[in-house]
């Protein structure tokens, strides 16, 4: 699960952490080549270690001192991410709400995943019916579930039809 970092102090802090990220990145690279191409006992071979391990300090120095290194920007990235699927659920579209409801879902805010992924189910997603039926059995209970875990076996959802053989949890037989 993604936590969710504190904003940067100051500008600049962030840039310089955002370069000494890239930085870091570039060394790795550079030193992975290096050790890929030298012998093992050789001076080449012990500055591509030297690199990786500076590298290695770069990175968790950016990451974990400022507390907005990787995981900041790996954060950046989803919002931006979750804002365009939530313009797009909210104009209608059953994919984008299966997406922000099932990214919400992980996060652990269960209320407004189940909004978006039940947008989505009624809509005919049987991936979304899958999810939904998911998020109800552990928040309500099996019995609760029961419908959409259906709704998605007639959707063609493979899990949710096996739920449905004769022998599974629901044990009741679905028509293909």
């Amino acid at each position: 699960m993604l936590r969710r970092t504190a904003a940067p102090r100051t500008p600049a802090a962030a840039f310089l952490s955002s370069w000494v990220m890239r930085l870091s990145l570039l060394l790795y690279v550079v030193a992975d080549v290096i050790l890929v191409l030298s012998d093992t006992h050789s001076a080449a071979n012990t500055v591509g270690a030297v690199l990786w391990g500076v590298a290695g300090v770069l990175a968790v120095w950016a990451t974990a001192r400022w507390r907005y290194g990787l995981p900041a920007i790996v954060d950046r990235g989803s919002a931006r991410q979750e804002a365009a699927w939530q313009a797009d659920a909210e104009a209608g579209n059953p994919y984008a709400a299966h997406a922000l409801g099932t990214s919400l879902k992980v996060r652990g805010e269960l209320d407004p995943a189940r909004r978006w992924l039940q947008a989505a189910a009624e809509a005919g997603l049987a991936d979304a019916q899958w999810d939904l039926a998911r998020l109800i059995d552990q928040v309500e209970g099996a019995a609760a579930a029961r419908p959409w875990v259906e709704a998605a076996a007639a959707g063609g959802h493979p899990a949710a039809r096996e739920l449905l053989q004769a022998g599974g949890a629901y044990g009741t037989e679905v028509a293909s």
